[in-house]
């Protein structure tokens, strides 16, 4: 076997066994869903379908072993995507504040170094994803559409066998991925994978009926709204591209908008934010108010993991966290930790030179859920979903960008 055949194998290895840990990372995912305190007559799923006995968070420390090994990856490869050393520079910043803040404070280290694991591994998954892409000339088609059927086989799985979920007091579809919002992620993330398949094979009617019918799935079968506007706000640019009857009525909304705007600031319409936010709203006052007590330490490097966690009126029985992920880096981690955060999604902006509103609704999808609420930013499982697909469409608009050229020329 010649060197260069060797290095393929390596190489080819290394990538699969990044896979492999993804895939039991989902598999075993399962094990962490916990029942809701009005479903204790029901025995849960992990105690009925833990085969092998494993530890209720063994698909979470999956990611001590999957995080180095990325890092190797990346580094010893980079030079088939060079960018992916900026998001290693960044995310080492954001760990040198996890541990100056958890020091500071004397905080668990553990608890403080786990939001960068969180937030960043999925984003050197994005990188490997790249690299390979670059290195073996791979649209990576063949692997989004194997970890999408991956996902709908768990889900109808869950669906034929587990308990229902519970949100909001309210019967849900059965759940397979750790949590019922990190579960409707999951499935947003897969739907959007799909959405963009359709988009791309030019069947419009297809394609409508499509994002009809998963706005439904995901807001009646799961009940998480901000998957839902997470979704939507996705499907805009591919409804938009696809359709000249949409570009027109979208003329017509932003025609009529400050008439609107004017209208509903005349006529006081009453409003129970608070209700309608699920206590959101009275959360993020108290948050204002903690965050007015910071000193210039605090708002440095925040008050370490755990400071976020508060107990208000709406949510009497036990403390909670503030629902809105940046909230929770301000209070727990800082200014200069939550600038590194908003870094990242700008240098995932501006991987494509030219804005590509498709490309930049999915950024900004993502973004906008950890703004509203406990959304996609440090929820592992469901990014990996989420990175593989922004890398496929990455690596699409990439080609077709080339092929124009050459077309061109």
């Amino acid at each position: 076997m010649s060197n260069l055949n060797l290095k393929i194998n390596i190489f080819n290895l290394f990538f699969r066994i990044l896979i492999c840990l993804i895939v039991v990372k989902l598999l075993f995912s399962y094990l962490s869903v916990e029942l809701h305190y009005f479903q204790s007559e029901l025995i849960p799923d992990y105690e009925r379908f833990n085969f092998f006995n494993f530890n209720r968070n063994f698909s979470s420390k999956i990611e001590f072993i999957l995080t180095p090994l990325l890092l190797i990856f990346i580094i010893i490869y980079n030079k088939h995507y060079k960018q992916s050393i900026y998001f290693i520079i960044v995310s080492a910043l954001a760990v040198s504040i996890n541990i100056f803040t958890a020091i500071i404070n004397k905080v668990s280290l553990f608890d403080s170094l786990s939001l960068s694991l969180k937030f960043f591994t999925p984003i050197y998954f994005f990188c490997a994803l790249i690299i390979y892409s670059k290195r073996q000339n791979n649209d990576l088609r063949l692997g989004l559409i194997r970890i999408l059927l991956l996902c709908i086989s768990l889900s109808f799985v869950a669906i034929l066998f587990f308990n229902p979920s519970l949100n909001r007091l309210n019967n849900y579809l059965p759940i397979y991925f750790a949590n019922i919002h990190t579960n409707s992620y999951i499935i947003t993330s897969t739907l959007i994978g799909l959405s963009y398949l359709v988009y791309r094979s030019q069947q419009r009617l297809i394609l409508v009926l499509f994002l009809i019918l998963s706005v439904l799935l995901i807001y009646l079968g799961y009940g998480v709204r901000t998957a839902t506007i997470m979704f939507v706000i996705f499907c805009l640019p591919l409804i938009y591209f696809a359709s000249d009857i949409f570009k027109l009525l979208v003329f017509k909304i932003l025609l009529c908008l400050p008439f609107l705007a004017a209208f509903l600031f005349l006529v006081k319409i009453e409003f129970d934010w608070t209700n309608f936010s699920s206590g959101r709203t009275l959360m993020y006052q108290q948050k204002i108010d903690q965050l007015k007590g910071f000193n210039l330490v605090d708002w440095a490097i925040g008050k370490g993991a755990g400071a976020d966690l508060i107990q208000t009126d709406v949510w009497w029985w036990a403390k909670k966290g503030a629902h809105s992920d940046f909230i929770t880096v301000l209070v727990e981690n800082g200014l200069i930790y939550f600038a590194l955060i908003i870094l990242s999604y700008l240098m995932l902006l501006i991987l494509i030179k030219r804005i590509n509103l498709i490309f930049a609704a999915l950024v900004f999808s993502s973004f906008f859920s950890s703004i509203i609420s406990n959304g996609m930013a440090f929820r592992p499982h469901a990014n990996y979903i989420f990175y593989f697909v922004l890398a496929y469409i990455y690596v699409d608009i990439i080609n077709n960008s080339k092929n124009r050229e050459l077309t061109t020329t």
